[in-house]
């Protein structure tokens, strides 16, 4: 493959490239908390279409649990909420490793579906974060747009100050990787840490090969 130009921007996804997002166990831990069966509670936060609107920016964490409990009857405290979500992130450490390679190389960024809240919330969730990207942590819920939407990779890079040829994307979910394409940037299908390595140096970084654990 012939090697491409090294972006000046990188921007990582969150869940399930930069941390595992083990939804199973966020659930479990809201359904103990609230005593209810974990089928109510994926039914009311994941197939109700309220996440979408908070990830859209039109619901607030307040309103969002608001809705969740007049409309599915579950009275979600938003610091269990919150520290379900902590407890469903897992790091990546190889995903971090590549990060932390390419750092003195480019900049980096991290752009996630997710709420306005759940911005705030990422530096605690996930303190190894920090050092490498600062405070280019954003999301959608700050744009008032979600991914795959092109407009919102627009309006990611808009806040961050790269124009899409100078960018790339790393992101797990193949529409989110043509809606980014859609917009302009280049972007990588991330499937695993060797792969995405692989990827990296044929866009001219300069890393060790990884390993798969």
């Amino acid at each position: 493959m012939t090697p491409r130009s090294r972006p000046k921007l990188v921007v990582f996804d969150l869940d399930d490239v930069l941390a595992e997002d083990q939804r199973g166990l966020r659930i479990d831990v809201l359904a103990r908390a609230v005593g209810a069966p974990p089928a109510l509670v994926e039914e009311a936060l994941f197939r109700s279409g309220l996440e979408g609107r908070n990830d859209r920016g039109e619901l607030g964490l307040e309103d969002y649990l608001d809705a969740v409990r007049r409309r599915h009857g579950l009275d979600i405290p938003m610091d269990a909420f919150i520290d379900a979500r902590r407890q469903g992130l897992r790091l990546c450490r190889e995903v971090l490793d590549l990060a932390t390679g390419i750092a003195p190389q480019t900049t980096l960024a991290l752009f996630a579906n997710g709420g306005q809240w759940l911005g705030r919330q990422l530096p605690k969730f996930l303190p190894e974060l920090r050092p490498l990207f600062g405070t280019r942590m954003i999301t959608s819920g700050q744009l008032g747009v979600a991914k795959p939407d092109p407009q919102a990779f627009y309006a990611c890079l808009s806040m961050l100050g790269f124009s899409p040829a100078s960018a790339l994307v790393i992101d797990d979910r193949a529409e989110h990787v043509a809606g980014a394409r859609s917009a302009g940037l280049d972007a990588i299908h991330y499937a695993s840490p060797p792969q995405l390595g692989q990827e990296l140096r044929q866009r001219g970084f300069d890393l060790e090969p990884v390993h798969a654990s």
